[in-house]
């Protein structure tokens, strides 16, 4: 990322500006970038629990349809083996087979969670909040302070990370808005964090 943006957004949270901070800085907004990204895809991209049993169904009857004509006809004259074979490596049949039934097996214990207890669920959190609560930890390392405040150069400096990651990100403009809904994500997914209310 640019020096120059890096420098003003510590300027911008009053961080003292050195090159070891630049770096981390530097390295920490990658960090925060890839999974800002990872976490909008997901919120973006996940099936229901219903269309993934419905694909994890289709894929294990697929592997089952594959090995049982695989077995069949390594059982018997192995025609199809034959003509799958490579001419310098030989038959790769019986190894896909017994990847196959890892598979179908693998599959079925995951149909299996996904019936009992619905353990396949979309994320909840939105990445707006991902990225809030990233940063206010960044802030607080960088700051060396474990209750850093939630207003103010926090706010400044939040902005000016979401600029240099993503200029879509929505911080809010008022420093009220922001102090609400930082809490607001804090208090969704902190129980091993920093609490601010407290």
């Amino acid at each position: 990322m640019e020096p120059g943006r890096l420098r003003a957004a510590l300027i911008a949270g009053k961080i003292r500006v050195t090159d070891q901070v630049l770096a981390s800085l530097n390295a920490e907004l990658a960090r925060i970038k890839r999974g800002y990204h990872i976490e909008k895809l997901i919120s973006e991209k996940v099936k229901t629990d219903s269309e993934l049993e419905k694909d994890l169904s289709r894929l294990r009857a697929a592997c089952r349809t594959i090995v049982e004509i695989l077995d069949s006809d390594m059982s018997g004259a192995g025609q199809i083996e034959v003509m799958l074979s490579d001419p310098g490596s030989g038959s790769q049949a019986p190894r896909l087979v017994e990847e196959l039934r890892w598979l179908s097996a693998r599959l079925e214990l995951m149909l299996t969670m996904a019936r009992q207890d619905g353990a396949i669920k979309k994320r909840q959190q939105n990445p707006e909040t991902w990225f809030l609560v990233e940063v206010y930890g960044l802030f607080s390392r960088l700051t060396g302070s474990p209750k850093p405040g939630i207003a103010g150069r926090l706010h400044r400096f939040t902005k000016n990370c979401a600029e240099l990651i993503d200029p879509r990100i929505i911080v809010p403009d008022s420093e009220n808005s922001f102090q609400k809904r930082l809490t607001a994500a804090l208090v969704r997914t902190v129980s091993d964090r920093v609490d601010p209310t407290r």
